[in-house]
């Protein structure tokens, strides 16, 4: 057996072994990953203290990198959801943009609360909403699901602070400003083809769901909510921090005091902290928990996903150190295929085989890591470009496909329609978007 195939059988059995084991096992892919990332390592003959220090250092510099900011992601997004602030933020759009531009105001909603919101967790929360919007409006709710579903699933795959674009940030050493900058511009196409969808699902008679499986109550706000624009304010502050942050650095003189302050306050996990404290201080009085209780309860939410996302790291420093990684560079330099569509195949590939949009993006970039040394390809390019392959192919295997369908009434064939199809569709309106940005603007 020649040389450089016996690593790539090894790659492409670990590969398999993970998905048996995701999806055929039901093991839980942190578990999956740590496994499979140490009998990796010892098949391509690296001696064991070496697998071990390799698994830590991994698993480590991951959580080092972004670990603090998946924390608080998770934290605003619940605080957001128990004071009532996502649901006032799409009455704040409804109201401004009409009834008559519903469809266009839920995609909105969606694309702006499923930043730091996880994109089922805001579903659940605005199906009421939906629901009495369609009864009073005489609007078809499927087209309502559609709009919110695409508009939320393109930010929830490709801007921070979410889990898997905040993986592939750190994974791939990305500046957070400018891929912050262009992620909210990819995800702009896709949720505008959404909202095209969602116009031709309302038109199609196949499409309807079936109202009368819902209780006929009407939503009610029987409680105090914070307005639309505060809510808006105080889930958009860590993103306009990073943002501001990272703007005047590039401006100022980089040994000046203002811009050490500005880098200090722009540094993701300082500008999520104090969206943080924001958030607890101006909703608390809408609050339907404890503050401590709202920490606790996303902590223990966001523990497994942290989880999940060190031990992609992991596996990827298993794959680099073994050597692996070089031989793979090897194999796609002899198909003359660009590093930019091989991230995307294989995000998308890998999340269609086993579910999870969040474990794709992390064990993609985790792989293609230290490619990226020997590439010319621009990072930040290949970073979205993985982003937008876990927005792909949501089969019945990806839980959310599930959350989906009970909750918005949609049966399996129409949800394989609404979810499978387009999430397909705009994953790859998002990678074309990031070709044109990679060909004509960087």
């Amino acid at each position: 057996m020649p040389a450089t195939t016996y690593p790539l059988i090894i790659f492409l059995l670990a590969i398999g072994v993970l998905l048996f084991g995701i999806i055929k096992l039901k093991i839980n892919p942190f578990l999956v990953l740590l496994t499979v990332g140490i009998f990796t390592g010892l098949a391509s003959g690296l001696p064991i203290t070496k697998v071990t220090k390799l698994l830590s250092d991994g698993f480590g510099q991951t959580m080092g990198s972004i670990g603090i900011m998946v924390a608080l992601g998770i934290l605003l997004g619940k605080i957001l959801a128990d004071a009532g602030a996502t649901e006032q933020i799409a009455r704040l759009f409804l109201h401004n943009i009409g009834t008559r531009f519903s469809l266009l105001a839920i995609a909105i909603t969606g694309y702006v609360v499923c930043i730091p919101v996880f994109l089922t967790a805001a579903f659940i929360v605005f199906m009421p909403l939906l629901r009495d919007l369609s009864k009073k409006g005489n609007i078809p709710l499927v087209g309502l699901v559609t709009a919110l579903t695409m508009g939320g699933l393109a930010t929830h795959c490709i801007v921070i602070p979410t889990p898997g674009p905040l993986a592939v940030m750190g994974n791939l050493n990305l500046t957070v400003g400018p891929f912050l900058i262009w992620a909210l511009v990819v995800a702009i196409p896709p949720a505008i083809v959404g909202l095209i969808a969602a116009r031709i699902f309302a038109k199609q008679e196949f499409m309807q769901i079936d109202t009368q499986q819902f209780n006929d109550e009407e939503y009610i706000v029987d409680r105090a909510k914070p307005s639309g624009s505060l809510s808006l304010f105080v889930l958009l502050l860590p993103i306009l921090l990073i943002l501001f942050g990272s703007l005047m650095t590039e401006f100022l003189p980089k040994d000046s005091r203002f811009s050490e302050w500005f880098s200090f306050i722009g540094d993701k996990n300082i500008a999520m902290l104090i969206g943080l404290a924001v958030a607890g201080l101006v909703l608390r009085k809408y609050f339907t928990k404890s503050f401590d209780t709202l920490v606790s309860s996303g902590g223990a939410d966001a523990g497994l996903l942290i989880l999940i996302v060190g031990a992609g790291g992991a596996f990827g420093s298993i794959i680099n150190g073994s050597g692996i990684s070089d031989h793979i560079v090897k194999l796609l330099s002899s198909w003359e295929m660009p590093l930019l569509y091989t991230a995307f195949l294989l995000t998308a590939i890998l999340r269609a085989a086993q579910g999870s949009a969040t474990v794709a993006a992390v064990t993609v970039s985790s792989i293609l890591a230290p490619m990226l040394a020997q590439s010319q390809e621009n990072p930040i390019m290949i970073g979205l470009a993985i982003c937008c392959g876990s927005i792909c192919m949501s089969f019945p295997n990806d839980s959310g496909f599930w959350v989906i369908s009970r909750f918005s009434g949609l049966t399996v064939p129409q949800n394989l329609r609404m979810l499978t199809l387009m999430s397909t569709i705009t994953g790859i309106v998002a990678f074309l978007t990031v070709v044109l940005i990679n060909a004509f603007f960087v």
